[in-house]
């Protein structure tokens, strides 16, 4: 049986219902404490998503492909590239809404987490501002010394500062490697951006990830990837710290 898990884009068909919307659920019953939902909608199509209280759920919105934008009673958010979203639990309700003049679905993964103890302690001691938008624009960067030169490593949501989760991304044209590595405590999972085209490698498996592709690897894994000539990276990274970060709560 193989370590790694895929959902291949090619495989999650839109079933767009009368509100212009498509949802799939994705990676089915892989990991208990999640789930992934493949969602577009349509243009002048909206979708208001079950908000969830504080102690039960937290979910996370990654954009990746058209255009639109998020109201709250307070504020918008325009998603015009790549970016993250994570509303302030039930506090307030969110609508997204696909742009009118979109000639593509706005398309995202919605992710949602069981908070732990660790959560509800950690969270509730020190966490991000909430809500949280935040586009490629707007992250900063890191490296990490297994990554070659002509990659570019960008933070989404900082580790410790939403719990057990966060979220990133690499960027970079081939040939180049992300070179092997290991996390004793992180199960990881892989999103492949629009244009992406990579091999990752995992325990010595190794898969062809495409853009549109969502991989999951259970944590003490050694894993790395390569791109070859002509090939791009272009992925996030999401994880969950499963018992929590050591050294305690904040």
């Amino acid at each position: 049986m193989s370590l790694v898990k895929i959902s291949r884009y090619a495989d999650a068909t839109p079933n767009f219902d009368n509100s212009c919307v498509s949802r799939i659920p994705v990676l089915v019953g892989t990991y208990s404490q999640t789930t992934f939902t493949r969602t577009a909608i349509k243009q002048n199509g909206s979708f208001e998503p079950e908000l969830y209280e504080f102690g039960d759920k937290v979910q996370i919105f990654l954009f990746f492909s058209g255009r639109g934008y998020i109201t709250t009673p307070r504020d918008a958010f325009n998603i015009d590239e790549t970016c993250v979203f994570v509303p302030d639990f039930d506090k307030e309700k969110i609508i997204i809404h696909a742009a009118k003049d979109n000639k593509v679905p706005l398309e995202f993964l919605h992710i949602t987490a069981l908070m732990s103890e660790y959560d509800k302690k950690d969270i509730y001691a020190s966490h991000m501002t909430l809500p949280r938008f935040r586009g490629f624009s707007k992250c900063w960067t890191y490296d990490e010394c297994f990554k070659e030169e002509g990659t570019k490593s960008l933070m989404l949501l900082e580790h410790r500062n939403l719990g057990r989760l966060s979220m990133g991304a690499v960027l970079g044209c081939g040939p180049s490697t992300v070179g092997q590595h290991i996390h004793n405590e992180l199960e990881q999972w892989y999103f492949a951006l629009p244009g992406a085209s990579f091999t990752y490698t995992a325990e010595g498996e190794k898969y062809h990830l495409t853009e549109g592709d969502l991989s999951y690897t259970p944590h003490s894994s050694h894993h790395g990837s390569s791109a070859a000539a002509g090939e791009r990276f272009d992925y996030i990274w999401f994880e969950l710290c499963e018992n929590g970060y050591p050294g305690g709560i904040a």
